[in-house]
C-alpha cells in the first residue's frame, strides 16, 4: 500500500466545504483539458458538473464526494458511487497538478479500491477522455483495462468522447 495514504485526509464534502470544489475543478480543468476540448467546452461543462446544486443532487443520489487534503491543503477530489450492478462508478478522480505530490493518484485509487472491497463491489469503472493520454496510461498502470468506447452528446454542440476503463476487485 502507498505510504502517502497515511498522510492524506479524506474529507466528505458537506455544506461547509462545498465551495472548495468549483475553484479547484476550474484550475485542474484549465491545465488538463484546455488542449483537449478547448475553453468553450470547459466553460460549458464546469457549471454543469460542478455547481453546488449539481453536487448536492449527486449526493442525494448516493454519490460520495470527497476532498483530499495533504498537510492541511486541498490536493484533489473524488466522486464515486456504488451502483446497483455492484460496481463502483468512479465519476471523478482529480489531483491538483500544481501540487505535484508523488504517488497521489495511486493513493486516491487505493482509497476507492478499499471502498469497493469494503462494500463487496465486483469492479470499479470510470470514463476517460480518449485524448487524455496521461490519464489513460495511469489507469493502465493501475491494472484497469478498456472495456468500451463511448461518445455522448452533452448538449450545446459538445460531446464527451471517452473510453470506459474497468478494474476487477
Amino acid at each position: 500500500m502507498n505510504q502517502l495514504v497515511n498522510e492524506l485526509e479524506f474529507v466528505l464534502v458537506d455544506k461547509d466545504n462545498l465551495h472548495c470544489i468549483f475553484p479547484l475543478a476550474k484550475r485542474i480543468w484549465q491545465l488538463t483539458y484546455l488542449d483537449l476540448i478547448g475553453q468553450e467546452q470547459i466553460d460549458y461543462m464546469l457549471p454543469m458538473m460542478y455547481s453546488d446544486e449539481r453536487i448536492l443532487e449527486e449526493q442525494a443520489l448516493g454519490y460520495q464526494w470527497v476532498l483530499i487534503k495533504h498537510k492541511g491543503n486541498i490536493v484533489g477530489y473524488l466522486d464515486f458511487k456504488l451502483e446497483d450492478d455492484n460496481r463502483v462508478f468512479l465519476s471523478k478522480i482529480y489531483t491538483d497538478i500544481e501540487k505535484q505530490i508523488k504517488g497521489l493518484g495511486r493513493a486516491l485509487m487505493e482509497f476507492v479500491i478499499t471502498y469497493a472491497k469494503t462494500h463487496k463491489a465486483k469492479a470499479i469503472y470510470l470514463t476517460v477522455n480518449k485524448g487524455n493520454r496521461r490519464a489513460v496510461a495511469f489507469y493502465e498502470l493501475m491494472g484497469m483495462r478498456c472495456i468500451e468506447s463511448k461518445t455522448v452528446d452533452i448538449g450545446g454542440g459538445y460531446v464527451m468522447d471517452d473510453y470506459i476503463f474497468q478494474l476487477e476487485v
